[in-house]
């Protein structure tokens, strides 16, 4: 009996069905929706809120289990790896650099460097030998050239067949479609053997911030970002690589609400996408333009760094300290 055969509801027949649909475990039947799993079943969405709700159980079963601290401590030490900005003073301020089995959620107005710290990122990674993968969400934005341009600077050669895979925003038209790109990085990597050591999302609210108009829809586009988030930790620990989603902000129009807005993000802005956003990041900073030709990093939620900041430049050769010229 195959893994998924022990699920309530899955027999031989409903098994080929799903290994059709590119579901082979578990873990992945436990983060369908209802209405995507009887589509794929051809059964009632309650028959198919049975099955998904087993799998979780059953992936809960599978997935819990009891460790020391001292398991932990050697656990990170061995394996969490740190991914460096390219500038010393932020990766002082994050610690060494973005790390592994985490997710990293950069807010940011427009030209706040949001999508630089992205590509420098990028180049990075490959630079230790591992591969990226880039879901693109809005056209234009992933710039190829830019990242040759930093990888140049930095002495690092990009295999352009074999270093970095990139989902283009014209196959992400909607949350959905976003959740299915994360679908198919992990069947390609696992197929492939991939050495995955960086997800970029970028953005990862611009879809949700245009299919979930209105007040009405808060609780939807909460319960989606949820099964999004769930499904990018389990990426991040399945493959130890960095998930790193930028995210857009909003303005706080009332003025006695800014006080509290500047204390809590070192802005006048707010990240969008509500309080599972900023529940689900493993850090969450906080990026703006603060002169010219100089910008700052706020550290603004993190299980290991208190509330701070760090300046850094957006040079041709990519993300640098502020002295560097």
């Amino acid at each position: 009996m195959s893994e998924l055969e022990t699920v309530k509801g899955i027999g031989p027949k409903t098994k080929e069905k799903l290994l059709e649909a590119g579901i082979t475990t578990i873990a992945q039947l436990a983060t369908k929706r209802p209405e995507e799993l009887a589509d794929i079943l051809k059964i009632n969405k309650k028959a198919a809120k049975m099955i998904i709700n087993d799998a979780k159980s059953k992936a809960l079963e599978k997935a819990i289990r009891l460790t020391t601290l001292k398991e932990i401590l050697e656990h990170k030490k061995e394996r969490v790896v740190k991914i460096s900005t390219g500038s010393l003073a932020l990766d002082s301020l994050l610690k060494g650099g973005v790390p592994t089995e985490a997710i990293t959620i950069i807010a940011g107005e427009f030209a706040s460097g949001k999508t630089q710290i992205c590509k420098q990122l990028a180049v990075n990674t490959i630079k230790m030998g591992r591969k990226v993968a880039w879901i693109e969400t809005e056209s234009g934005t992933f710039a190829p050239d830019r990242i040759l341009e930093i990888a140049e600077a930095n002495n690092v050669e990009i295999d352009l067949e074999k270093d970095i895979y990139i989902i283009p925003a014209i196959s992400v038209t909607d949350p959905y479609k976003q959740f299915l790109a994360y679908e198919l990085i992990d069947k390609w990597a696992e197929e492939n053997n991939i050495d995955l050591g960086l997800i970029v999302i970028d953005s990862f609210t611009a879809k949700f911030r245009s299919y979930f108009t209105g007040r009405e829809m808060l609780p939807d586009r909460a319960a989606e970002e949820s099964r999004h988030f769930g499904y990018l930790d389990y990426l991040a620990s399945k493959y130890n690589c960095a998930i790193v989603a930028t995210c857009q902000v909003m303005d706080v129009p009332d003025t006695q609400s800014q006080l509290g807005v500047i204390v809590k993000t070192g802005t006048k802005k707010m990240p969008v996408g509500g309080n599972v956003l900023k529940h689900s990041g493993t850090y969450i900073l906080m990026v703006h333009k603060v002169k010219l030709d100089e910008w700052e990093m706020i550290v603004i939620d993190a299980p290991n760094i208190p509330f701070s900041s760090a300046r850094f430049r957006i040079l041709p050769s990519g993300i640098k300290d502020v002295r560097t010229r």
